[in-house]
């Protein structure tokens, strides 16, 4: 394969796909218009594909080279859009008010949509199957169990890989190193109850609220007192809702957040630490407090073989060139298709800053260098290449 050859005659489809993507965002499990763009354009490939609930799609190229060590390989990219109001000013600016492709996600769907277009000229070079894994919702949690079920039911596959564009990478470098490269995240719910009443009679009332916000002011110490100093861990609380109004004592109030950390040892005695703080420091206000651990999602966990053949293909074709970056406590549920296979998540820098492009994720400005995607549809590419054969 003519590595530079094939970048150059794709380059232009995969940035005009991404604009396409980027003018019309979706939301979380509203891909709709998404995957059917998707799937158009998989069948305009001669790729086979199919679609899956929460609006997740798998393409399916099955290589045409024979031989007993036939592999399968998973590579995924994630297809929503976040709740932004977009201030880029691009002309391909997002048409849906409030809504953004504020992470990467349009860049993500275009590269894999590329490296489709890239193997499925190799297909007679592939010994072995290439599922291309468009997946819904990731931003909250979704898709990635639906795609993963799936791929068991077909018998699982031999690895599975993905490529996060990242704007605290320059452009051009690629991150590609083994081990814990973002946390895991357990998401909970803290629930206080209390005595409803008049706000002129607390003795005659329980505030819910005072008790809730200890909580949360001590909860930020639990990495500190509970985990080793050598580990990174954050307690994060983003959302209280409590009252209705300001002279009225409501019956409960609750807050939401979540524990990262790299380690099941740790993951343990923090969610230990925070239930004990909850129910004992309501007590102490004679109130009530319980917490309720929500559906959380596993670290990204880089398989060591994986990461050394991908280290390899990039020194042989000069793709991009090697990075690094330290691990990260932002979480992707992609940690659901390693914990299932082994594989690995790279990360792809779009940082550049005499393009202007500085804003990180989730910004109103966010934008991603355009010059990477050929570049990351190539890797997936030359990966799948060396990996089947």
């Amino acid at each position: 394969m003519d590595y530079k050859q094939s970048m150059q005659e794709h380059a232009d489809w995969i940035v005009d796909i991404r604009r396409e993507l980027h003018t019309n965002p979706e939301l979380p499990f509203q891909e709709t218009r998404t995957s059917a763009l998707v799937c158009r354009e998989l069948e305009r490939l001669g790729i086979p594909s199919v679609q899956l609930e929460e609006n997740c799609v798998v393409g399916i190229l099955a290589g045409k080279k024979t031989g007993s060590a036939t592999k399968s390989l998973a590579i995924r990219a994630d297809m929503d859009a976040l709740p932004v109001m977009e201030e880029t000013g691009l002309p391909f600016q997002s048409k849906v008010p409030g809504v953004m492709h504020a992470c990467g996600h349009d860049g993500h769907t275009a590269m894999l949509l590329g490296a489709a277009a890239m193997l499925k000229q190799q297909q007679d070079e592939l010994q072995g199957t290439v599922y291309f894994c468009f997946q819904s919702a990731e931003e909250v949690g979704g898709g990635a169990k639906t795609i993963v079920n799936y791929l068991q039911e077909q018998g699982g596959v031999d690895s599975a890989i993905a490529a996060h564009l990242w704007a605290e990478l320059d452009s051009g470098l690629i991150s590609l190193e083994e081990g814990a490269r973002m946390s895991g995240c357990d998401y909970f719910k803290i629930t206080v109850d209390g005595k409803g009443g008049h706000a002129s009679r607390p003795d005659l009332c329980l505030d819910p609220i005072k008790p809730l916000c200890q909580i949360v002011l001590n909860a930020a110490s639990i990495p500190a007192n509970v985990i080793t100093a050598l580990e990174p861990c954050v307690v994060h609380v983003g959302n209280i809702e409590g009252g209705t109004q300001g002279n009225i004592f409501s019956q409960a109030a609750s807050a939401f957040g979540g524990i990262r950390t790299f380690s099941n040892e740790s993951r343990k005695r923090a969610k230990e630490a925070l239930q004990s703080m909850v129910e004992n420091t309501a007590a102490a206000f004679g109130a009530a407090g319980r917490v309720e651990f929500l559906a959380g999602v596993p670290m990204v966990f880089n398989a060591h073989a994986p990461i050394a053949l991908a280290q390899e293909v990039i020194r042989k074709t000069g793709i991009l060139e090697l990075g690094e970056m330290p691990p990260l406590m932002a979480s992707e549920n992609f940690g659901e298709f390693l914990a299932a296979f082994p594989g690995f998540m790279c990360f792809i820098g779009i940082r550049n800053q005499e393009k202007g492009l500085v804003y990180h994720h989730h910004h109103p400005k966010f934008d991603i260098d355009e010059d990477m995607l050929a570049r990351g549809s190539t890797f997936f590419a030359a990966y799948a290449l060396a990996f089947l054969r």
